[in-house]
Order: C-alpha cells, then sequence, then structure tokens
C-alpha cells in the first residue's frame, strides 16, 4: 500500500479550455478565484447573469465532487486496513512459530498500519464535520440570484398582463349591462309606482261604482225571482191543481208543494239538497212527472230521496 496518495482536486472550470479574456479567473487575497470581467461588459446584462451563474454554479459542483472523491477513497483505506488487521491475526494464530526476522516485520508493519489508521480516521473525522458545510456564497453569487429572481418575476408578469387585461375588459362589459339593467328596472319601478299611486286616489270611487253596480243588481235579480215565480205559481194552479185522487182518503196532494220543498232545500242545503219522499206526503205521480219533465232527480243510491237538477251546471 503506497501511503503518499493523496486527494486530487479535479480542475477548475476553466482548465484546459482556452478562456477568453472576459473569463479569466483572478485570485483575490481571499484565496477564492472569481471570474474577472471586461471593462465594457454590463453586470446587469443576460450574457454576464448567464455566464456568472454557471461559473459558479459549476464550481459548487467541482466543491461537492471533490469532497465526494475523498470521502470514497477514505472508505476505500478504512476497507484495505481492516482486510490487513484479519491477515495479521491469522498470521499470530498460526502453529508455526514465526522467525525473529518475520516478527520484526510483522511489528513494523503493524506500527505502519496504525499510524495510517489514525490518520485516516483524523481525516475520515475533517471529512465528516465538513459534509454539510460549504463554501461562503460570494456577494456576487448574491447578486446574480437576486437579479434572476426579478427578472423571472418580471417574466411571469409579462405573461400574465394579457390574461388580467382581457379579465378587466370582460367585467367591464359585465358592469355595463349590469348598470343598464339596474337603469331599466328604476324605471319599471317608477312606473309601478305611479299606478299604485292612481290606482291609491282611484280605488274608492271605483270601489263605491262597483259596490253601487252589485246592489242595483241583486235588485233586479230578485226582482226577477219574484216575477218568475209568481208566474210558476199561477203556471201550476193553472195546469196543475191540487188532486184527491182517493175517495176514502180526505189528503190532498200537490205538485206546487212538491217543487218548493226541493228548491227551498236546493238554497238552504247546497251540500245536501236531497228531499226525503215519505209515503202518504208526496203523491208518486207528480214525482215521476217532475223526473219525467227534467226539473228533479232520484239519490243514484236511494230511490227515496228528490232533489231538484243543477240548472246552472
Amino acid at each position: 500500500m503506497n501511503n503518499t496518495d493523496t486527494p486530487t482536486t479535479p480542475a477548475g472550470p476553466g482548465a484546459g479550455t482556452g478562456l477568453d479574456k472576459a473569463q479569466e479567473l483572478h485570485t483575490p487575497a481571499s484565496g477564492v478565484p472569481i471570474p474577472s470581467t471586461d471593462v465594457g461588459d454590463n453586470l446587469t446584462s443576460p450574457r454576464v447573469i448567464e455566464r456568472d451563474a454557471a461559473f459558479y454554479k459549476k464550481r459548487e459542483e467541482t466543491l461537492r465532487t471533490t469532497g465526494e472523491i475523498l470521502h470514497e477513497r477514505c472508505v476505500d483505506k478504512l476497507e484495505r486496513l481492516n482486510q490487513l488487521r484479519e491477515e495479521v491475526a491469522k498470521k499470530q494464530q498460526s502453529t508455526i512459530p514465526p522467525l525473529r526476522n518475520a516478527t520484526s516485520l510483522q511489528d513494523q508493519q503493524l506500527a505502519i498500519l496504525r499510524m495510517e489508521e489514525a490518520r485516516l480516521k483524523a481525516e475520515q473525522q475533517k471529512i465528516r464535520a465538513n459534509r454539510n458545510v460549504f463554501p461562503e456564497v460570494l456577494p456576487e453569487v448574491n447578486k446574480l440570484r437576486v437579479r434572476q429572481s426579478v427578472h423571472d418575476s418580471i417574466h411571469e408578469y409579462a405573461i400574465m398582463l394579457p390574461h388580467l387585461k382581457q379579465e378587466l375588459e370582460e367585467t367591464q362589459a359585465e358592469l355595463t349591462g349590469e348598470k343598464q339593467l339596474l337603469k331599466e328596472l328604476k324605471e319599471i319601478r317608477r312606473a309601478l309606482q305611479a299606478r299604485r299611486q292612481d290606482l291609491a286616489t282611484t280605488g274608492d270611487s271605483v270601489a263605491n261604482q262597483q259596490s253601487s253596480q252589485g246592489r242595483t243588481k241583486m235588485m233586479e235579480t230578485k226582482v226577477l225571482v219574484q216575477e218568475l215565480m209568481r208566474e210558476l205559481t199561477k203556471f201550476l194552479a193553472r195546469y196543475y191543481p191540487p188532486i184527491q185522487p182517493y175517495d176514502d182518503d180526505t189528503t190532498v196532494y200537490d205538485l206546487k208543494q212538491v217543487l218548493e220543498d226541493i228548491m227551498n232545500l236546493s238554497v238552504s242545503r247546497p251540500a245536501d239538497p236531497y228531499l226525503v219522499l215519505v209515503p202518504g206526503e208526496y203523491y208518486p205521480p207528480h214525482v215521476e212527472q217532475l223526473i219525467n219533465a227534467g226539473v228533479a232527480v232520484r239519490h243514484p243510491r236511494d230511490s227515496q230521496r228528490l232533489r231538484l237538477i243543477d240548472f246552472y251546471s
């Protein structure tokens, strides 16, 4: 095993690539290389921003890769050391007595291995302690990040602006339509209020006029009904006078009585206007004559009940 193995740092981002003057690196007193910018270059130009951002990103990746390589080498060294320990233990357990020179050589190798182990352990602890520690971000990197963030925000706003303008136009069109509808509704409201006032002023006179007309019609109807009843009474007295059909019975039957009873029931009890035909009170031929003339009708389930026909239906 060669004890002089040391980790080799990968070449920088511009090694062997023939960088131009604008991309050459210079090392300040801090020991951290930063890209130099030409006098004519504008730090805010997109080309400079992209170039510097790419450089610092590659630099961070290089540092991270170097740390991973060192960690892998330490792990390999420890594995090799463990293998050598196992070999030494096996040789010590051998039944063959070792020679003096061989024992001395083994002691020397064991001492070397112990020193190598201590060195590798210290290096491993150092790598573990610095695994999550990255170099301090340079101010130029912060500026580039801020510029990139501002540039991205401006680009997003530029994309959103046409959509916002379209939404604003649609909202303004809807607002115009709502205003027109509100104007029409206000006009309808004014017209309804005017109509309501007119009805309030003329309502009493119209009601009085209608009431007077109703009373007049009612009086006319009553007079007409009374005239019809007088004519009906005269007709019945002339063509259907009271009769005494049986010589041994003094009961007198009158068609006018049956007709008056069913007419009175149709007015006083419109829900149940049927007249019960008690035997001996009404003359059956009179009942049949009213039914045949279409003036009265029997109950559909009781033939002893009679009512006036619905002339108005």
